[in-house]
């Protein structure tokens, strides 16, 4: 469930045997001389899409800087104040599109025909997207689907072409339709998609999240044990609350990120 605040779960059985099958896999096929290519897995926050243009939540200009936009975050704003939980998605979906993919979008997007690239987002955003990126896993949803009150499930999930207006309903279930994404209270249905890819990830790049909302913080705990870590982040603070071992890179999302890829590449030549 979508929390505020930085609470440590502890790693599941499960977890740490797809962490061992992975290190299995991997020590056989260097062994064997077969070849062996890495899993570098990106996990990506607002800051990345902050230097595209789009707010953060907590920013100096953030989204919640206003008491009203923060009730609009909540699933209870669903039966409070539909209206104003409408008008205030389609405003932000229209600012998202606005935005276009900034440089470390591109970055990214053009390691994946070359390497084995997993994107694990925590963005509502298609920015990934639409600078070419593929198979990426929204954590908390995205602005291109929309579903039924009541039924956030994939079964029901349609296009979000334009504002979705009160009154909008979903021919099947005959409920309102609503933006596909996760709000505070809801389920994070990626979760256990995304574990798995740390569970064997061999290279983590960690760009632009605050930490500070769960259940993605506790998330990175499951990074596989001996991978390589880059947490990239304007904030020296984020130092404090780093929740796998890792080195911190106190920069922007653009310069950061190409300073971690040459760092990358240099290891893997």
């Amino acid at each position: 469930m979508l929390t505020k605040g930085n609470l440590m779960q502890p790693i599941s059985s499960r977890a740490r045997r797809h962490q061992r099958r992975h290190r299995k896999r991997r020590a056989q096929a260097l062994t064997t001389g077969q070849g062996y290519h890495p899993n570098i897995i990106f996990f990506t926050g607002a800051g990345l899409s902050a230097e595209s243009g789009v707010p953060t939540f907590r920013g100096k200009e953030g989204i919640w800087h206003h008491d009203e936009n923060w009730r609009y975050s909540h699933a209870s704003s669903l039966d409070t104040d539909l209206a104003g939980f409408l008008a205030f998605h389609n405003q932000r979906r229209q600012t998202m599109l606005e935005a276009s993919p900034s440089q470390a979008h591109y970055l990214i997007a053009q390691l994946q025909p070359k390497y084995r690239v997993g994107i694990i987002t925590q963005n509502i955003d298609d920015l990934h997207e639409r600078a070419g990126s593929h198979g990426v896993i929204h954590l908390h949803g995205s602005i291109r689907f929309l579903v039924p009150k009541g039924f956030r499930n994939s079964k029901y999930r349609q296009p979000w072409y334009k504002d979705v207006k009160m009154g909008e309903c979903c021919p099947c279930t005959r409920s309102q339709l609503r933006p596909d994404i996760v709000l505070f209270g809801e389920t994070v249905y990626e979760y256990q998609h995304a574990r798995r890819w740390l569970c064997e990830a061999d290279t983590v790049v960690v760009v632009g999240t605050s930490l500070l909302v769960e259940p993605a913080s506790s998330l990175l705990q499951n990074i596989n044990p001996g991978a390589c870590v880059y947490y990239i982040d304007p904030d020296l603070g984020l130092s404090s609350r780093l929740p796998f071992p890792g080195e911190l890179i106190v920069d922007g999302a653009n310069r950061g990120i190409a300073h971690v890829l040459e760092l990358t590449m240099e290891k893997m030549a």
